[in-house]
């Protein structure tokens, strides 16, 4: 390369070498090139030989380089989906990229690849041998999009948004000229070149204030400065890379960011989505846990934000794609940036709104107008799902950087959680990101002053779900002051021997929340506990947002066997209506479905998300779905309010019988040719076996039904739990008038020969003596004198994740009020204290006989919260008798 008198750049011009991607053994018709300078050019001999007249021409497409921080795959996969409408289109496409380990590398994707860097003078040396008629730079991200500018003044032709417009985006000063002229808001700048401007601009804006170079991809080289030394460390590291461009410095605004893509065709706008940032600005955006659709938007800044959106793609000439994005600041909008070209979540919403949003902007790029596309313009409808982006990051492979998020990328990679409601979505994006969600455990909380006014309603939701809190010294004195208990942790400097290090390494800590207002020494204990806790595989959240998310996670029934599972080649383009009854059991509420008529998807997830009494469910104890069975009438499937399924359901069971009858599902009036008063007897299949039900009606409607529950069982491994049977003969139970009963019954094999009966169990530190059985269902039985005193909120959690309940158990606390009547409260697992539970009821009596309390194969009156129940314990059945009763009958969008 050689430079004349009048700066006139002169190239030697490279030949290139082909490898024939057939390996000789037939004419290879996609074959890729590589440069050489030793005259031959055999690109230009395969081109003569393959000119087709079939081609409309050829098109360069700049792949996007090698993968790093800020340029990942997401540039690869549009690039590729540029190639392929292209080629759809009829032009011979050319690819220029140097990575193998992208798809647009691979030697069938384009018509030719040249496996080049992505420089001035490798890709001119391409263009002069292809001769096309336009090159494509605006999906290879920030490695090709900061060639049209040079591409342009050599009299290359760029295709789609021009190489002015993309400098118009980037140029500080052009580009508040253009949003004063829109009327558009956005954070106050300046541009400076040397440290001493920098100094001064940052003293007129206020501090804090971002600071970040021109034609940044990734946020490389940005910082968020808080004073005068930030900037000045920031101005001596920028300044000594040699910049050309100016240093950017904004105003700093801390508020809800939202991010647009949509496609221009120089007359109108297609917005296939716009997304939401869980973090508030200040973390970059491929660091922020972004979600689709926005769901705080109110209708009227939804407006402003799809009007100011085609005015800026217009205002700027976009041909193809733009990227925007927001900042909502005091109720208004403000405008952070527009990026004419492909942004990193063009893959993430083209697959989830099933938008191919490459291919149009491609159409668009060569001329075609949306409004014929079939997609129409504007706003596109939403989906029938939640897509929530979480990226993730490899900071155990990356030695001595700080965690701590902020404007400059971090993370490595991205996952996509699919869901009906926003809260599963980011559940399993979590779960997808290497999250482990514990839901016990440890928390350790360290954030700056600035933070601690949100610090206590974060650390509430960890307590109230029983973590144990430690902070350091002025955390932990705001945590007490909300009436929490917390442990103190020393900082690292003032205690070598006991400090955050140290806990760290104990195992307690399960979650570290830190935030510091500077990260960047890696001498400073934030910095090395943020480290630590890395290299120990501890998740550590650097943003209260991030935090919160994860914890209403936590709060939420959602785990890893509820969720789910989305094709996400077969998405709906609906949601999907169910018809429900709302059903009550002596104050167990239930959700019917009738599954014999219409499809439930995921019933596990949909209990959860139906159940839940203040997050926009309908509100139950359960849902229950009527099946068709081959062995009974109909089959009854019972889900908790977390979603898992339980075997059997008393309560439940009865309104199934109610539902299949008042409705005349099984065509009992056809049976009989007219309905009567009389009792009717139907079979319904459950997990727990085949029950039969007697229904008594009245006025052609059931009223109350019965139910035969079956045989209770005893056995330890069936429950299972770890108490052991011990015979009743020799159990010294609790005197009273039946206790003789109990030993003739056991002789005479009416009851069982061994139970788990006045077995001493501690749970947190008091002893109890339960009973142990099941009745469809594990249950625990507790007697107790003051019933109504036992602090079921609290302790029922605790019998339920009992270590000597593996598959967690059901528990009643039971006051004797008479020889044939019982007081009962009920902890269900997977539902909390619930009103009343017929299986509970069921073994509430069993455990009363067995321990001599009550007679056997006599009717016993169960009080509940929500009314009374009827048990018969024969010895060989249990006979469960209560009303039930239809509440409502509605539709829900699914």
């Amino acid at each position: 390369m050689s430079q004349d008198k009048n700066e006139r750049i002169f190239h030697v011009n490279p030949g290139y070498k082909m490898v024939d991607t057939c390996a000789g053994e037939f004419n290879a018709e996609t074959p890729y090139f590589y440069a050489n300078y030793d005259g031959e050019n055999e690109a230009g001999e395969f081109l003569e030989q393959r000119a087709s007249a079939k081609s409309k021409g050829t098109i360069i497409v700049l792949g996007s380089g090698p993968i790093r921080i800020g340029q990942g795959i997401e540039f690869d996969y549009a690039s590729v989906q540029c190639v392929w409408a292209l080629k759809k289109l009829g032009y011979d496409v050319v690819t220029i990229n140097n990575n193998p380990e992208t798809v647009s590398t691979d030697f069938d994707t384009s018509n030719r690849l040249y496996f080049e860097p992505l420089t001035p003078e490798d890709v001119m040396g391409v263009i002069k041998t292809e001769n096309p008629l336009g090159v494509v730079v605006a999906f290879g991200g920030g490695t090709a999009i900061k060639l049209a500018k040079f591409l342009n003044e050599q009299g290359v032709r760029i295709l789609g948004t021009s190489a002015d417009a993309i400098d118009l985006a980037e140029d500080r000063e052009r580009f508040e000229d253009l949003c004063e002229r829109l009327h558009i808001n956005r954070p106050k700048g300046l541009t400076v070149l040397t440290e001493d401007e920098a100094l001064a601009a940052a003293s007129r804006l206020g501090y804090p204030v971002l600071l970040r170079p021109s034609y940044v991809l990734g946020g490389q080289n940005m910082i968020v400065a808080f004073n005068d030394d930030d900037v000045r460390e920031y101005m001596k590291i920028i300044l000594a890379q040699g910049i050309e461009n100016p240093v950017l410095i904004d105003q700093y605004m801390m508020g809800t960011e939202l991010e647009v893509d949509g496609i221009c065709d120089g007359e109108d706008i297609l917005i296939p989505g716009i997304m939401e940032h869980i973090e508030r600005t200040g973390i970059h955006s491929g660091d922020s846990i972004a979600v689709y659709p926005s769901w705080n938007l109110n209708d009227i800044m939804r407006e402003k934000i799809i009007s100011q959106s085609r005015e800026l793609a217009l205002a700027l000439g976009t041909k193809g794609l733009v990227n925007i994005q927001y900042l909502i600041y005091n109720n208004d909008l403000y405008i952070i940036e527009v990026n004419p070209r492909s942004s990193r979540t063009v893959p993430y919403i083209s697959k989830v709104s099933g938008v191919p949003m490459v291919e149009l902007a491609v159409r668009a790029m060569l001329g075609e107008k949306l409004r014929g596309m079939g997609y129409g313009t504007g706003l596109y409808r939403l989906p029938p799902y939640f897509a929530v982006k979480v990226p993730v990051f490899s900071f155990e492979k990356l030695m001595d950087v700080d965690t701590h998020l902020g404007p400059e990328m971090k993370s490595t990679g991205e996952v996509l959680g699919i869901a009906a409601t926003r809260e599963e979505a980011i559940f399993k994006g979590l779960i997808a990101a290497g999250y482990s969600m514990k839901r016990s455990g440890g928390v350790l909380f360290s954030v700056r002053k600035t933070d601690r006014y949100e610090l206590p309603d974060l650390a509430r939701k960890f307590y109230d779900l029983g973590f144990k809190l430690y902070a350091t010294e002025g955390n932990a004195e705001t945590l007490r002051d909300f009436g929490m208990e917390v442990e103190v942790v020393n900082k690292i400097h003032k205690n070598p021997g006991n400090n955050l290090l140290t806990l760290l390494d104990s195992g307690k800590i399960d979650y570290v929340i830190s935030t510091s207002a500077k990260g960047r020494n890696p001498a400073a204990d934030s910095v090395k506990m943020r480290r630590h806790a890395v290299e120990r595989n501890i998740p550590c959240l650097t943003a209260i947002d991030t935090a919160n998310a994860i914890a209403d996670c936590l709060r939420s029934k959602y785990n890893a066997e509820n969720v789910e599972l989305v094709d996400i080649n077969s998405l709906r383009s609906s949601k999907q209506t169910l018809r429900f009854t709302k059903m009550d059991s002596t104050g167990n509420d239930f959700i019917v479905i009738n599954a014999m008529e219409q499809k439930v998807s995921n019933p596990a997830g949909l209990a959860v998300r139906l159940c839940d009494r203040r997050g926009g469910g309908i509100g139950a104890d359960s849902l229950v779905l009527i099946e068709a069975s081959s062995r009974a009438d109909a089959k009854m499937r019972f889900f908790n309010m977390d979603g898992s399924e339980g075997k059997m359901a008393g309560n439940a069971i009865r309104c199934v019988g109610k539902y299949l009858y008042d409705n005349d599902i099984l065509g009992i009036t056809e049976k009989h040719g007219q309905r009567t008063d009389a009792t009717e007897k139907i079979t319904i299949e459950t997990e727990a076996g085949v029950k039969t039900l007697t229904l008594y009606k009245q006025n052609e409607k059931v009223t109350s039904v019965t139910v035969d529950m079956g045989s209770p069982y005893f056995e330890s491994e069936r429950l299972p739990t770890t108490l052991r049977a011990q015979p009743l003969k020799t159990l010294n139970l609790v005197a009273g008038s039946e206790s003789s009963a109990v030993a003739q019954a056991v002789g005479a094999g009416l009851l069982p020969s061994q139970a788990i009966v006045n077995v001493p169990l501690t749970v947190n530190g008091r002893e109890y003596k339960v009973t142990c059985l099941g009745v469809g269902n594990p249950h625990c039985v507790v007697f107790s004198k003051f019933v109504d005193k036992e602090p079921v909120e609290k302790t029922g959690a605790l019998f339920e994740h009992h270590e000597a309940f593996p598959e967690r158990i059901n528990t009643e606390f039971v006051r004797v009020v008479s020889s044939h009547e019982l007081k009962m409260r009920t902890w269900e697992r997977g539902n909390g204290e619930t009103l009343a539970c017929g299986t509970g009821a069921c073994a509430a009596a069993v455990a009363a006989v067995l321990n001599g309390y009550c007679p056997l194969n006599e009717d016993i009156t169960v009080r509940v919260r929500g009314g009374i129940l009827q048990v018969r314990y024969t010895g060989q059945s249990v006979f469960l008798t209560g009303e039930t009763r239809i509440c409502y009958e509605g539709q829900v969008e699914v």
